[in-house]
């Protein structure tokens, strides 16, 4: 298994336990402890976990991932929410769309359609950059460096001049009473508006956001009328979701 694939394990591993040891990594990932222990070591460095006395913990959820530590984190699960989103939209369709790590993982599945594309996030720019049949605008503004997303009224205002058909955004909180949610008050503030643009709002979430409540408010829950998650979100905690009206998709 190569360093990638053992990091990626180790974070998802992370988010489903909270906490891991060496030992018990080094039996699962067929590694040593010391190797396991350098992986720490590196994703420690990355602020994508805390290194404890024989093995790691998650940083508090009110610590903000890096991007590249939350692609990794549940990064199954993703691929597969994201290409059953991808699936599911129509040639011709106007989308909107974040740069969510699970958003990310959408785009492979949208290459052969013929789609209108505005994205306030200029990784989802270059990723479909040799895509022709994907018109791709961003709205500009602010870089958001966490992100690489932007925020700030440049962006803002561009996203209140279109009508927009799906708005698919991810979520670092999905919560029936206390609604879609994330860290950035900027960022929340520019997927506002977005959601409030589209004609249909989709959430992808994998099971580690049900529950989730964030400092930034981004809508109500029942601004999205689907939410596609993994197999791993439970019937518990889709049911408060589905009794608001919103049709749960698990992938």
């Amino acid at each position: 298994m190569i360093r990638a694939e053992r990091h990626e394990r180790i974070l998802s591993e992370l988010a489903r336990r909270g906490t891991v040891s060496a030992q018990a990594l080094s039996a699962e990932l067929g590694a040593s402890v010391a190797t396991i222990r350098r992986d720490i070591s590196d994703l420690a460095g990355r602020k994508a976990l805390i290194r404890t006395h024989g093995g790691a913990s998650l940083p508090s959820h009110r610590e903000e991932l890096p991007f590249d530590a939350k692609l990794m984190t549940n990064l199954a699960e993703k691929r597969r929410i994201g290409a059953e989103a991808g699936a599911r939209i129509e040639d011709g369709t106007f989308i909107a769309c974040g740069g969510g790590t699970t958003v990310m993982q959408m785009l492979p599945s949208i290459r052969r359609k013929s789609l209108r594309l505005v994205t306030t996030a200029i990784n989802v720019a270059l990723e479909l950059r040799e895509t022709q049949s994907v018109e791709v605008t961003l709205t500009g503004g602010t870089l958001r460096r966490r992100t690489a997303e932007t925020v700030g009224h440049i962006a803002e205002r561009t996203l209140r001049d279109i009508n927009i058909d799906v708005a698919i955004i991810g979520v670092d909180g999905i919560d029936a009473l206390r609604g879609l949610t994330t860290f950035d008050p900027n960022e929340a503030y520019v997927n506002r508006v977005m959601l409030e643009r589209a004609h249909e709002v989709w959430i992808l979430a994998d099971h580690s956001k049900f529950g989730e409540v964030l400092p930034a408010v981004i809508a109500p829950a029942i601004t999205a009328a689907r939410v596609f998650t993994d197999t791993g979100t439970s019937d518990a905690a889709a049911a408060p979701l589905q009794d608001l009206g919103i049709e749960v998709i698990r992938v």
